[in-house]
């Protein structure tokens, strides 16, 4: 709820656009999820949620790269989670 009302407030008032608005909501949103993860989660979703995380917090680079850099940086943060649980797999007994 606060990763929309902080960039809507910040538009309302004048100092972000429509496209930094998204953005900050996008950014806002994967931060708190990926901290979620981090912090609050249980062992077995730790891992699902910082890494949604992260993927919606890319997703926020689109104001200022351009479409198909922030397609890769997503499809690259996937591959890194995908190999972040297959080597954390296996360390469990």
């Amino acid at each position: 709820m606060v990763s929309f009302l902080i960039p809507l407030v910040l538009l309302l008032f004048g100092v972000l656009n429509d496209e930094q608005t998204a953005a900050s909501v996008l950014l806002l949103a994967g931060a708190w999820t990926a901290t979620y993860g981090l912090a609050f989660a249980s062992s077995k979703d730790r891992m699902y949620d910082l890494g949604f995380g992260v993927i919606v917090a890319l997703l926020s680079t689109f104001a200022f790269l351009q479409l198909q850099y922030v397609l890769g940086l997503v499809v690259l943060s996937i591959l890194g989670l995908v190999v972040a649980s297959i080597v954390m797999g296996r360390n469990k007994p």
